[in-house]
């Protein structure tokens, strides 16, 4: 095993953590709860609902980036009584996604064990090189990895606005092994998401290890990953078994 891919969020970055601090922000900062009426809480689970509806859509190809960008803003603004084509709910939409995107990168927080894996990755450069496989914007992915201090682990950082194609598509990972130069076995994918991350992998073969910290269960029909681990300190005593 030469490489190790690793994806971002909720692998690595403290995704969820890191979002519900700065949507919390955001919301104190514009007056939302005077705008929507609504305490915050109301407001960040209704988004949540509809940012996820639209990047799936996003990995689907039927919405832009720029459409995820302001809509899941103008949506969940118009669930609570705003007109989301109204030219100053739109205007105020694309000040939302901007804080959004600055304040979100300003954000630290890592998944549980990430920096002791990371160095004791570092110290085993003769064995393996680390890279990063990602979905999402270009103008966030790396300057959070900046902001949080990991980026200097990884040689290599792979985001699909630039390949092209998005997780799961067989492309992306196949973009990935030409770049690399490497044969599926030489690599190991390690991710949280199973149907992104997981089902990608195998799709062009490469062993994969299922970063399930929530303890869910596979997808109803679904093969089993190659390794699944619970915690990131798990992850070393996979590697030591290769």
């Amino acid at each position: 095993m030469r490489h190790l891919l690793f994806d971002l969020d909720r692998t690595l970055w403290d995704f969820d953590g890191n979002a519900y601090r700065t949507y919390q922000a955001m919301f104190d900062a514009f007056g939302l709860a005077s705008l929507c009426h609504v305490d915050f809480e109301t407001f960040h689970e209704r988004y949540r609902v509809i940012n996820d509806a639209l990047w799936d859509a996003y990995r689907n190809g039927t919405v832009t980036k720029e459409m995820v960008a302001i809509r899941r803003f103008s949506l969940t603004l118009a669930d609570f009584g705003c007109d989301a084509n109204a030219p100053d709910i739109i205007r105020l939409s694309r000040k939302l996604s901007d804080y959004y995107v600055v304040e979100g990168t300003r954000q630290t927080g890592l998944m549980p064990g990430t920096l002791p894996l990371l160095e004791s990755l570092d110290m085993q450069r003769d064995r393996f090189s680390l890279a990063v496989i990602t979905n999402g914007f270009s103008e966030a992915q790396y300057p959070k990895m900046k902001t949080a201090g990991i980026d200097k682990y990884f040689d290599h950082f792979f985001l699909s606005e630039d390949i092209g194609y998005m997780k799961p598509d067989r492309r992306f990972f196949e973009a990935v092994l030409r770049r690399l130069h490497a044969q599926p076995d030489e690599c190991l994918v390690v991710g949280d998401d199973y149907k992104v991350d997981i089902a990608g992998a195998m799709a062009v073969g490469i062993p994969q290890v299922w970063y399930n910290y929530g303890s869910v269960s596979i997808p109803a029909g679904s093969q089993q990953p190659s390794f699944t681990i619970n915690h990131l300190a798990q992850l070393q005593s996979v590697l030591n078994s290769l």
